[in-house]
């Protein structure tokens, strides 16, 4: 897995330059709805169009017990989008995806997890810079990482394994004119 992950990154460091596509920065506004929980969540994203129909994504989010000395999650992943026919539907799917658990209550030190998701999103630019992206994020869908996953549902009182997102942010146009 670690050796995946740097080719992965060696990969986006070479194409990435060379593609000149748009680059977009968000934050998941769904997030507040944690304010009714007492797991809180902040989500952000910076997307990467690669052509038309792919796209490279990288999430990060943050969980926490809002408890004093409470345990929190730090979530990063890569994700390929595919876009269906250039339409704004696609579909995206974790390449590789870790969280590292802090505070834990029943391990010492920091406690690593391998994780997976697949998401259902569709792409909405408001003029030429605002994206708004509502999707359905279904984490672990093929049940690999069933452990994992029940051992996050029990450190967190909501983390729930179907999730909505609204992602709203920004797109800068990185082609050369």
């Amino acid at each position: 897995m670690k050796r995946s992950g740097i080719l992965i990154l060696l990969l986006l460091a070479v194409v990435l330059p060379i593609s000149g596509g748009r680059l977009s920065l968000s934050l998941d506004v769904m997030a507040l709805e944690s304010c009714f929980y007492d797991t809180a969540l902040l989500r952000t994203e910076v997307a990467f169009e690669l052509d038309e129909e792919f796209s490279l994504r990288v999430p990060l989010s943050c969980h926490w017990e809002r408890e004093r000395g409470g345990p929190f999650f730090i979530e990063g992943a890569i994700c390929l989008d595919y876009h269906f026919f250039r339409w704004p539907l696609c579909v995206s799917l974790s390449l590789a995806q870790m969280g590292v658990v802090g505070n834990h209550p029943w391990e010492e030190g920091v406690c690593v997890h391998f994780l997976n998701e697949i998401a259902l999103a569709w792409d909405w630019y408001v003029g030429p810079a605002l994206l708004v992206r509502p999707a359905v994020i279904i984490r672990d869908p093929n049940r690999l990482y069933e452990a994992e996953y029940e051992e996050l549902q029990a450190l967190f009182s909501h983390y729930p394994s179907l999730r909505f997102s609204l992602a709203v942010g920004w797109v800068f146009d990185l082609s050369q004119s």
